[in-house]
């Protein structure tokens, strides 16, 4: 008798965290003195940007396709719509050479901006006899995240394969401040 009941209270337990572990979770919590559902504010992001400044953003901009009649290698952006605040001359330099750098396939050049330990060759020369088109940005914004700039670039480009198909695709560059305080290439995302 002792373990038949040892045996229903170990079942009645297993199933008390079964059904915890499956229950279906909501935004509410149940008051203890009422038995009412009383409804739970979300906790804030932590890593949500404290200081935020959008030249161009990715929500309302209409980002076009190249089909492969329209598809010219090179560089087609028209920076100076955009050259305001953060995005200055230095900041395009930087970012223009090394878009071009990938253009011409010219892996030094495509270095000559980047941080020290940044990646991003993989993006743009592991695949042999592929060209590209950068022709438009789809983001520009200046951020503080836990005390530390950052100003992301988004740029579209097609991709013109070895065989003559083209793929439409965007990335985002991270720029920030060195430890001598100069602006580089964190990040190609």
């Amino acid at each position: 008798m002792k373990n038949l009941t040892r045996g229903i209270l170990s079942l009645c337990l297993i199933g008390a965290l079964l059904l915890s572990a499956c229950g279906k979770a909501d935004d509410s919590t149940t008051s203890e003195e009422s038995g009412t559902i009383l409804p739970t504010t979300p906790t804030p992001a932590t890593n949500s940007p404290a200081d935020s400044e959008k030249l161009i953003d990715p929500a309302t901009k209409e980002v076009k396709e190249i089909a492969e009649a329209d598809f010219t290698k090179g560089v087609f952006i028209n920076f100076d719509p955009y050259q305001k605040s953060f995005f200055d001359d230095d900041i395009i330099s930087k970012f223009n050479g090394n878009i071009e750098a990938v253009v011409e396939q010219d892996g030094e050049k495509f270095k000559e901006h980047l941080h020290e330990g940044s990646r991003g060759e993989t993006y743009f020369f592991s695949e042999e006899g592929v060209q590209f088109m950068f022709y438009d940005l789809d983001l520009l914004e200046k951020l503080t995240v836990h005390g530390r700039e950052q100003i992301r670039v988004g740029v579209q480009y097609a991709k013109k394969m070895a065989d003559g198909t083209i793929q439409n695709q965007g990335i985002t560059y991270f720029f920030t401040k060195n430890k001598a305080g100069e602006w580089g290439i964190e990040n190609i995302d």
